[in-house]
């Protein structure tokens, strides 16, 4: 695989650079494979933010109303 020169260096030939770019890119396609469909993850945590969104605009909207009233009879009672 690597030679040594016999100066402290050690030789790599183009087979070796390869060889490893080969395994590499094996390992890359593996991995990739084994990651999880990223667009289903998209959809469903966007799913999920607008029920959160319509649970919380009703919740606004209640609230709302509820000072609009209490500020009408406050008002009419002239409190």
């Amino acid at each position: 695989m690597t030679e040594s020169t016999g100066t402290g260096g050690v030789r790599v030939s183009m087979k070796d650079i390869f060889e490893e770019v080969q395994r590499q890119g094996k390992l890359l396609d593996r991995i990739a494979n084994s990651l999880p469909d990223t667009e289903t993850q998209v959809s469903d945590h966007e799913m999920r933010i607008r029920k959160l969104e319509q649970k919380a605009g009703w919740l606004f909207g209640a609230i709302g109303l509820l000072g609009a009233v209490v500020g009408v009879f406050s008002v009419s009672l002239g409190a």
